[in-house]
């Protein structure tokens, strides 16, 4: 099992935000810097909110299926305890407002980066290189998907599946925009944390924050 440490709520909520503000900041300049296009946060302001719903319900589905099975299959159990030991502490006190700021940061400052930056700026290197564009777009897709899944892998299944949903989030991007991938993400992550905490509920903690 993952040895985890419990970060305190506060400090767990204000370094997240930030870290998500400096991912959504950096890449809009680093775009801007390196001439990717389209911009980052132009590309955000366009949002189909219908799409973005029916997007969430892969993920929603997979959450229901962890949820209830985390009893029956051990590599969902590994998750499910390392969730309770080192993420759920640091969360559960945050309250409505905290997990909201959480799952926006996530879904803007992480779209911004792995979609509307490393994408287009990796599709654009490899089609000067006189890479076909439908391959270059292909390829850029599943790296950048096994990136996202490296960097959220607390565990071998969890790394599976953060890849398909970096995946998932990639085709919503080519298809209906970064807005759009970014609402789904950030849909998907604020009922995600609600969900889990419903039903791996952790009891003992004091609360930090006044909501």
């Amino acid at each position: 099992l993952l040895e985890v440490e419990n970060v305190p709520p506060t400090q767990f909520l204000l370094t997240s935000c930030a870290f998500y503000v400096i991912m959504g900041l950096g890449s809009q300049a680093a775009a801007s810097f390196l001439g990717v296009h389209p911009d980052v946060l132009d590309a955000m302001g366009a949002v189909n909110l219908d799409q973005a719903s029916l997007w969430s319900l892969p993920l929603l589905a997979s959450l229901a299926f962890a949820i209830t099975q985390a009893d029956k299959y051990e590599f969902l159990g590994e998750v499910r305890d390392i969730f309770k030991t080192g993420i759920l502490p640091s969360l559960a006190p945050l309250g409505l407002p905290g997990i909201l700021a959480l799952s926006l940061g996530a879904g803007v400052g992480e779209e911004a980066f792995f979609r509307g930056f490393l994408m287009p700026l990796a599709d654009g290197q490899l089609t000067n290189l006189g890479v076909p564009e439908s391959v270059a777009s292909v390829g850029v897709l599943g790296a950048v998907s096994v990136f996202f899944g490296a960097l959220h892998a607390i565990t071998p299944a969890y790394f599976y599946w953060a890849t398909g949903a970096g995946l998932l989030f990639g085709v919503e991007y080519m298809q209906d925009g970064l807005g759009t991938a970014a609402v789904t993400h950030t849909l998907y992550d604020f009922l995600a944390f609600g969900f889990i905490l419903v039903s791996w509920p952790i009891e003992g903690y004091e609360r930090e924050l006044p909501f």
